[in-house]
């Protein structure tokens, strides 16, 4: 994961693991210990970006948002950018 808080948002440019580790918990963990280092350094929001066949359902079952969509990027898919509230 990479990761940077400015403006009181933390945005999340890269967040992946290999297939192996996938469906374990980690990326749970590891979102929800990103979130709270970037409340400690005053983010209020989290942003990101994911493709419809990546992580959309991860996120939004973890409370974040679609809060805009490019369809047909690439073809056949949509691209979105989903924010959240910090708790």
């Amino acid at each position: 994961m990479t990761a940077e808080v400015y403006w009181g948002w933390v945005e999340i440019h890269k967040f992946w693991f290999s297939e192996e580790y996938r469906g374990k918990g980690m990326g749970t963990k590891l979102l929800a210990q990103a979130e709270l280092v970037a409340k400690d350094m005053g983010a209020t929001k989290a942003l990101l970006t994911t493709y419809e066949f990546q992580a959309r359902s991860f996120y939004e079952a973890h409370g974040y948002q679609v809060v805009g969509e490019i369809k047909d990027y690439p073809p056949g898919s949509s691209y979105y950018t989903m924010v959240k509230v910090l708790p």
